[in-house]
Parts: C-alpha cells; sequence; structure tokens
C-alpha cells in the first residue's frame, strides 16, 4: 500500500510524526490482528506491506490514516484533506512477491537519495532485517526471512545480499504482474482472491486451484525441464530454477544449494528474467506451460 500527501505534500513535519504513524500501527493491532512485514515513512509518502487474516484492511486503513490525520491537524493547526484520495492499494500473493515488494520498499529512500544505502534511514523496517533487533509488535520479519534460509543468521545474510543486489544493479519492477490494477499474482492467486472475496461462497470451503506443492520435489521440476528443453543446459537450468521457485516451496537458498551453489540473487534474478523473456516469447511460453500441467499431476 502507498499513501501519498495531497497535492503531494509533505505528510511528516518531523520525526515526532512518523513516531505517531507508528504508534498509531502498533496500538492498531491488538484490535485488527493485522502484521507488518516491511515499512517505509518518506516525508510525502509512505509504504506499507501488511497481511490482513480477516478481511477488514478498509476499517484498519480508515482508523490508521483518520486517526493520524486528526492527529497531524491538531499538531500543526491545518486543515483540509492530508492525504492525497484513497491509497494505491493490491492484493499481494506474499509467497511470490513478497521479498521483491519489501526490497522496492526498504530501498526506496536510496531511489530518492535521502540515505546511500537503506540502513542509513532510520524510518524504515529495514533495520529489523539488517541486525537483530526488538521488534515493534506490528512487525514481523520471520515470513520474509523464512522465504531465503531456515537459519537465522544465514537469512540475515541473504536479505542484505538480495536488497544490495538491488542498490547496485537494475532493481525489477515488483508491479509489472498486477491484475487489474488490485491484485499482484498469477492466474491461480487471481482465482482464489475471486473465490474468497469476490463471489457468495463460504470461506470455509476448497478453494480453487490449490495445488500439493510440498509434494513436488526440486529433482522431478529439474527432471521435467531437462526432458523438456533439449539442447540447450544453459536454458534448461534457468527453466528448472524458474519452476522450483514457483512450484516448491523451498527458499531461494535452497534452490541455489540445489543447483550447484547458486546465490540468493542469482535465483531472483533468473527468476525476474525468465518470467520477462517468457511473456515476449510465445514458443517458450507453450514449453513451460507444458511442463507446469506436468508438474500440477505429480
Amino acid at each position: 500500500m502507498i499513501a501519498r500527501g495531497n497535492p503531494r505534500q509533505k505528510i511528516f513535519l518531523a520525526d515526532v510524526d512518523k513516531e505517531r504513524f507508528l504508534l498509531f500501527l502498533e496500538t492498531g493491532v491488538e484490535q485488527f490482528g493485522y502484521r507488518v512485514h516491511a515499512y517505509c515513512l518518506m516525508d510525502n509518502h509512505y509504504h506499507l506491506l501488511m497481511e490482513t487474516p480477516s478481511a477488514n484492511f478498509s476499517k484498519i486503513l480508515h482508523r490508521l490514516n483518520s486517526g493520524y490525520t486528526t492527529y497531524f491537524s491538531r499538531k500543526h493547526k491545518r486543515t483540509g484533506h492530508l492525504l492525497q484520495g484513497r491509497p494505491k492499494a493490491l492484493l499481494v500473493d506474499k509467497d511470490a512477491y513478497g521479498l521483491e515488494l519489501s526490497r522496492y520498499i526498504h530501498l526506496n529512500p536510496v531511489k530518492v537519495r535521502v540515505a546511500e544505502r537503506p540502513e542509513g534511514y532510520r524510518w524504515s523496517s529495514w533495520m529489523y532485517y539488517f541486525k537483530k533487533l526488538p521488534l515493534p509488535e506490528f512487525l514481523e520479519t520471520s515470513f520474509l526471512l523464512g522465504q531465503l534460509d531456515t537459519r537465522e543468521r544465514a537469512a540475515r545474510k541473504a536479505m542484505r545480499e538480495f536488497v544490495e543486489a538491488g542498490r547496485t544493479g537494475r532493481l525489477p519492477n515488483p508491479f509489472k504482474d498486477q491484475k487489474g490494477g488490485a491484485i499482484l499474482g498469477d492466474e491461480a492467486f487471481v482465482q482464489w482472491v475471486q473465490a474468497k472475496f469476490l463471489k457468495a461462497r463460504g470461506k470455509e470451503r476448497d478453494l480453487p486451484g490449490l495445488r500439493e506443492l510440498k509434494r513436488v520435489e526440486l529433482k522431478e521440476i529439474q527432471d521435467l525441464a531437462k526432458r523438456s528443453i533439449k539442447g540447450d543446459p544453459k536454458l534448461s537450468k534457468k527453466v528448472g530454477i524458474y519452476l522450483c521457485r514457483k512450484f516448491s516451496e523451498r527458499t531461494l537458498a535452497e534452490i541455489g544449494r540445489f543447483y550447484g551453489g547458486v546465490g540468493v540473487s542469482a535465483v531472483s534474478q533468473t527468476v525476474q528474467r525468465l518470467e520477462s523473456r517468457r511473456q515476449r516469447d510465445k514458443q517458450l511460453d507453450k514449453q513451460l506451460g507444458h511442463i507446469e500441467k506436468q508438474i500440477t499431476r505429480v
């Protein structure tokens, strides 16, 4: 979620304002039960990567923004709308896009040149990923770190490398796959959202399109890629990495180790580049679709 000042005016005039905004996040946890995986407060906007177990996002948003706007108006003796319309909010498949979005959020201060490195900016959640610190009640770092490695120290190291690769190289656009301007995920995720939130059906019913991903082994995916992509070992390896990321529940680090010690950033870049190539290359897209159908039957 991104919320900006109206019209791009500053919404935080001092550190105390940012502290108060974080306090509003803190005090809403018990009432709404949400978790924040990443945040960044800039002078004229803020980013949140938030998980809401209940379908209560609009209530969370109203409490957070209206409460802060009331505080800001009283504190600085201002009137009128503080925020620019409705914040930009996407419903996100956190397994597929959580890491990329968190990197985008944490590198925002670097992108706008208010800090040379993300750890040089105080008002983001990066400090809690960069080193082990007591967490605010609203913040959870274990999910994203767990995407990289099951060992905490190794996961923090991998996260630093992952973000640093985005700082020094070309940062992929994490929003390129959004559907209808509101959903960030593949077709199966879109169908899940439609079934769970947009159709009149009970939430307790089985969700469509779910695959038992835990049963798919990396070796099975690798073998399918090799049999399908013949005569091009490099492409076969890239396809295998791409499909392992998409269809297994293994971390980036585990996939990298399986493929002979490929780094976390290299795995992520391989996935992003192949997805981009797939959109341009109809023949490759057809090949991948055929392999994917075989994987879902494994």
